[in-house]
């Protein structure tokens, strides 16, 4: 078995942490990617975190919090969208690796967030799927704010995307309850580099 670098929630989302600031402050000591790392990961995995988040190429997961081969559980698609394939890809995580940690992580300035607050059809099917997922997010936005603001829309989406992960996942809820597992929201600036935790459930 692998080493984890953390056990416990509170121990998991220190290490994100601490890793996030340093990547924001230019001074990253960067997580094990050497091939005595690699060889002793052949076996088994057992990352210390799992991370939901947006498929964008400025938000890359392990850079983001300074971490390495191993470390991180990462899942991603275009606007951080949960359906079945991504709840089971939680659980397998939370179940099957023991992950202590799960992170659903926005970023600012997202483009499929941009996409469905326009309002406008795009040209693809699959692409319209996703948009109209986060249409509901919209909707709640303009029933408090007309002029709908883009970051309002990604922070009620997130907050959208933790709900469906906690209620839909008897999995997660249960490793919660047993103190096995947080679930933490949190959001990326892409100008600044810096993660801000923006909601905890669980122990951590």
């Amino acid at each position: 078995m692998t080493d984890r670098a953390a056990s416990t929630p509170a121990e998991a989302l220190r290490l994100l942490v601490e890793g996030n600031a340093r990547f924001a402050s230019d001074k990253r000591r960067t997580g094990r990617i050497d091939p005595q790392r690699r060889t002793e990961l052949e076996g088994s995995q057992a990352p210390f975190a799992t991370v939901l988040g947006c498929s964008d190429s400025r938000v890359p997961f392990e850079h983001v919090f300074d971490a390495g081969i191993g470390d991180v559980f990462a899942i991603r698609n275009a606007g951080q969208i949960v359906d079945d394939v991504v709840l089971g890809s939680i659980e397998f995580a939370v179940v099957a690796l023991g992950t202590p940690l799960v992170v659903v992580l926005r970023h600012t300035r997202c483009g499929a967030v941009a996409a469905a607050r326009s309002g406008e059809p795009v040209p693809a099917p699959h692409l319209q799927a996703l948009v109209d997922a986060i249409a509901p997010s919209v909707e709640r936005v303009r029933a408090t704010d007309a002029d709908i603001p883009q970051e309002a829309i990604g922070a009620a989406h997130l907050e959208a995307t933790l709900r469906a992960v906690l209620e839909r996942s008897g999995a997660v809820s249960d490793a919660i309850a047993e103190g096995r597992l947080a679930v933490v929201g949190a959001t990326y600036d892409l100008a600044t580099g810096e993660v801000a935790i923006d909601t905890v459930v669980g122990d951590a």
